[in-house]
């Protein structure tokens, strides 16, 4: 488990500002190429608001604070809560079944609106069907036919009997709104939530019209140049990631949302308290503890409200504390997995709650030592390979295991993966007693043996605690 430093008070916003500069030079963010804009805030007050790198590279124009981005799937927090503010006024109930708004919409008696919410109604996601990436996106898209796009997919699983992360709820969640509300589901949420609580910044980049103080998104070639990435789909993205905001605006968000100003309490902690096939393990043995537009984690120990996201050109990520009413947001103008925008932000949320994470003391461990744990290592169907070099030991595994790994961004609802033939190799650093970490990263995994000595399986902390997941020695014969 990766350690704590001790620390007697909170850190002051001069220290949380240095520390801020400090992971954007070490994660080599440049004034010369696009980057991103970080707030970080106790409470009302800022302890630090800045950004680094370029809004336009084309242009040449350095990134602010107060630019907008693409939220991505920051997005689904916000319409979320636009359900439960029709909860709250009694015009829906969670466990109303879609048929009560969408009557016309496939087995939506048996899909109730927390499932929509919580992504347990089976429903497939559209971003999921090959076809999204391969077909010209329409200029123009209304609700009624994005919800007829996603009515003729055949479902994952049935309703409450599975979970998937699932863009096509939100546009669902969002159609229930424009239903009960009688006007388009954004602006339901600027006249019901935002505009009442003084955030402006937060809107609907609606169609192709201009909105003042918004970035273009870049991504990255593969041979390393910058270039445009394609034109965020907002229309399409809909309910599920098609606002755009700024960083301040979260803050204000955080604020109004956990300190209750929007929600009744009862209806907040059913928000954000995960439940049913939400807080089951999936497939690397970990449980999505994903409640209603918001994911449960925990940052040392300490209980953490996030959603992160990614749509064509930006990566997204924000993040509320209860115990210290910190707020840690993190928006980017390019998809490049490079820009480490999520471990940026846990490593922030880290530092202001006063546990910082510490630099591994590499330990010298005998090559011999270090051979008796090379072989394949699998987890259900995926494997990762461990060798020792004359660096020392290594793993390859697949560019998406390397992101995880790493704590960079995995490919998103929004992107194709990588082909899985392509392998990645990352040096492993020994911290003695068969505990070790990985090149630029905080996760950490910690080896048992055989009677002979050799390595038996290893269990895995994507970020450095936690229960973790255990990988299982293959053995020829």
């Amino acid at each position: 488990m990766a350690t704590t430093e001790p620390v007697s008070s909170l850190p002051t916003a001069s220290e949380v500002g240095d520390f801020a500069t400090s992971l954007l030079d070490g994660y080599g963010l440049r004034d010369d190429a696009p980057g991103m804009a970080i707030l970080v805030a106790r409470g009302d007050e800022i302890l630090f608001e800045g950004a680094r790198g370029l809004a336009s590279a084309e242009l040449g124009v350095p990134l602010t604070p107060a630019h907008r981005f693409a939220l991505a799937s920051v997005s689904k927090q916000i319409v979320a809560a636009g359900v439960l503010h029709l909860v709250g006024r009694g015009v829906v109930d969670l466990e109303d079944p879609l048929a009560r708004f969408l009557p016309d919409f496939p087995n939506a008696q048996a899909i109730t609106i927390v499932q929509l919410l919580n992504h347990t109604s089976g429903v497939a996601s559209f971003t999921n069907v090959p076809a999204f990436w391969t077909t010209p996106p329409p200029l123009a898209i209304t609700t009624g036919e994005m919800v007829a796009k996603i009515a003729v997919l055949t479902p994952d699983f049935a309703p409450g009997q599975g979970y998937s992360y699932n863009n096509s709820g939100y546009v669902l969640a969002a159609a229930v709104i424009e239903a009960v509300a009688g006007m388009p589901w954004h602006a339901y949420l600027d006249t019901a939530i935002l505009a009442p609580h003084g955030i402006e910044g937060i809107t609907l980049s609606n169609g192709w019209r201009v909105v003042p103080g918004m970035v273009p998104g870049h991504s990255i070639s593969e041979g390393g140049h910058v270039t445009r990435a394609f034109p965020a789909m907002f229309h399409i993205a809909h309910g599920a990631g098609g606002l755009v905001g700024d960083v301040r605006s979260l803050m204000k968000w955080n604020l109004a949302l956990h300190r209750g100003d929007i929600l009744p309490p009862a209806i907040l902690a059913r928000m954000i308290t995960p439940e049913g096939s939400a807080t089951l393990p999936g497939p690397d043995g970990t449980p999505p503890d994903y409640g209603l537009g918001v994911a449960s984690s925990r940052n040392h120990g300490e209980p953490v409200l996030s959603h992160g996201g990614s749509i064509q050109g930006f990566a997204t990520l924000l993040a509320w504390v209860p115990s210290t009413q910190t707020t840690v947001a993190v928006l980017a103008n390019t998809d490049d997995p490079a820009v480490m925008s999520d471990m940026i932000a846990r490593q922030l949320v880290a530092f202001t709650i006063g546990k910082p994470y510490v630099p591994p003391l590499t330990v010298s461990t005998p090559p011999a030592a270090l051979a008796l744990l090379a072989g394949t290592y699998r987890l259900g169907d995926q494997s990762v390979a461990l060798h020792v070099t004359d660096n020392g030991l290594q793993i390859d595994c697949t560019p998406v295991q390397a992101a995880i790994i790493q704590g960079r961004r995995t490919p998103a609802q929004w992107h194709p993966a990588p082909p899985a033939e392509i392998t990645v190799s990352i040096p492993v650093i020994s911290l003695g007693d068969d505990q070790f970490a990985f090149e630029a990263s905080i996760a950490r995994a910690t080896f048992t043996r055989d009677a002979g000595g050799r390595g038996a399986s290893f269990v895995f902390q994507a970020k450095g605690e936690g229960p973790g997941t255990t990988w299982q020695i293959v053995r020829d014969g």
